[in-house]
C-alpha cells in the first residue's frame, strides 16, 4: 500500500533542497516548510521508536532475571519437599515395622 522507502528517500530529498535554500539564506515557502516539519516529526519518531525498543529489551531482561529467580525459588522449594517426603515416607514404614513387630511379638 505505502512504500516507506520511496517516502523516505523523498521526504530526504525534499528536506535537503529546504536546507540548502535556508542555507543560502533564500526563503522558503509553505510547503518547504511543512517538510522540515515533516522530517522533524520522522526523526523524532525514529528516536522515539528506538528508545521504546531498548526500554522494552531492558525490561524483557529484567523480567528473565526475576522468572529465573522464582524458578530457582521453586526448584528449591520441590527439593525441599522432596527430602520431606522421603523423611516422612521412612518413618511411616519404621513406625509401621515397629508396630507390626510389637504385634507378632506380643
Amino acid at each position: 500500500m505505502f512504500d516507506n522507502d520511496y517516502f523516505e528517500r523523498w521526504l530526504d530529498s525534499e528536506a535537503s533542497k529546504a536546507m540548502e535554500k535556508i542555507t543560502n539564506h533564500e526563503s522558503i515557502d509553505q510547503q518547504e516548510m511543512m517538510v522540515l516539519v515533516l522530517k522533524a516529526q520522522t526523526n523524532h519518531i525514529t528516536q522515539m521508536e528506538q528508545d521504546l525498543r531498548g526500554e522494552m529489551i531492558a525490561l524483557r531482561e529484567d523480567m528473565d532475571k526475576r522468572f529465573e529467580q522464582v524458578d530457582k525459588r521453586f526448584d528449591t522449594m520441590i527439593a525441599r519437599m522432596d527430602k520431606f517426603m522421603i523423611w516422612s515416607f521412612s518413618n511411616t514404614f519404621i513406625a509401621a515395622g515397629i508396630v507390626v513387630a510389637l504385634v507378632k511379638y506380643l
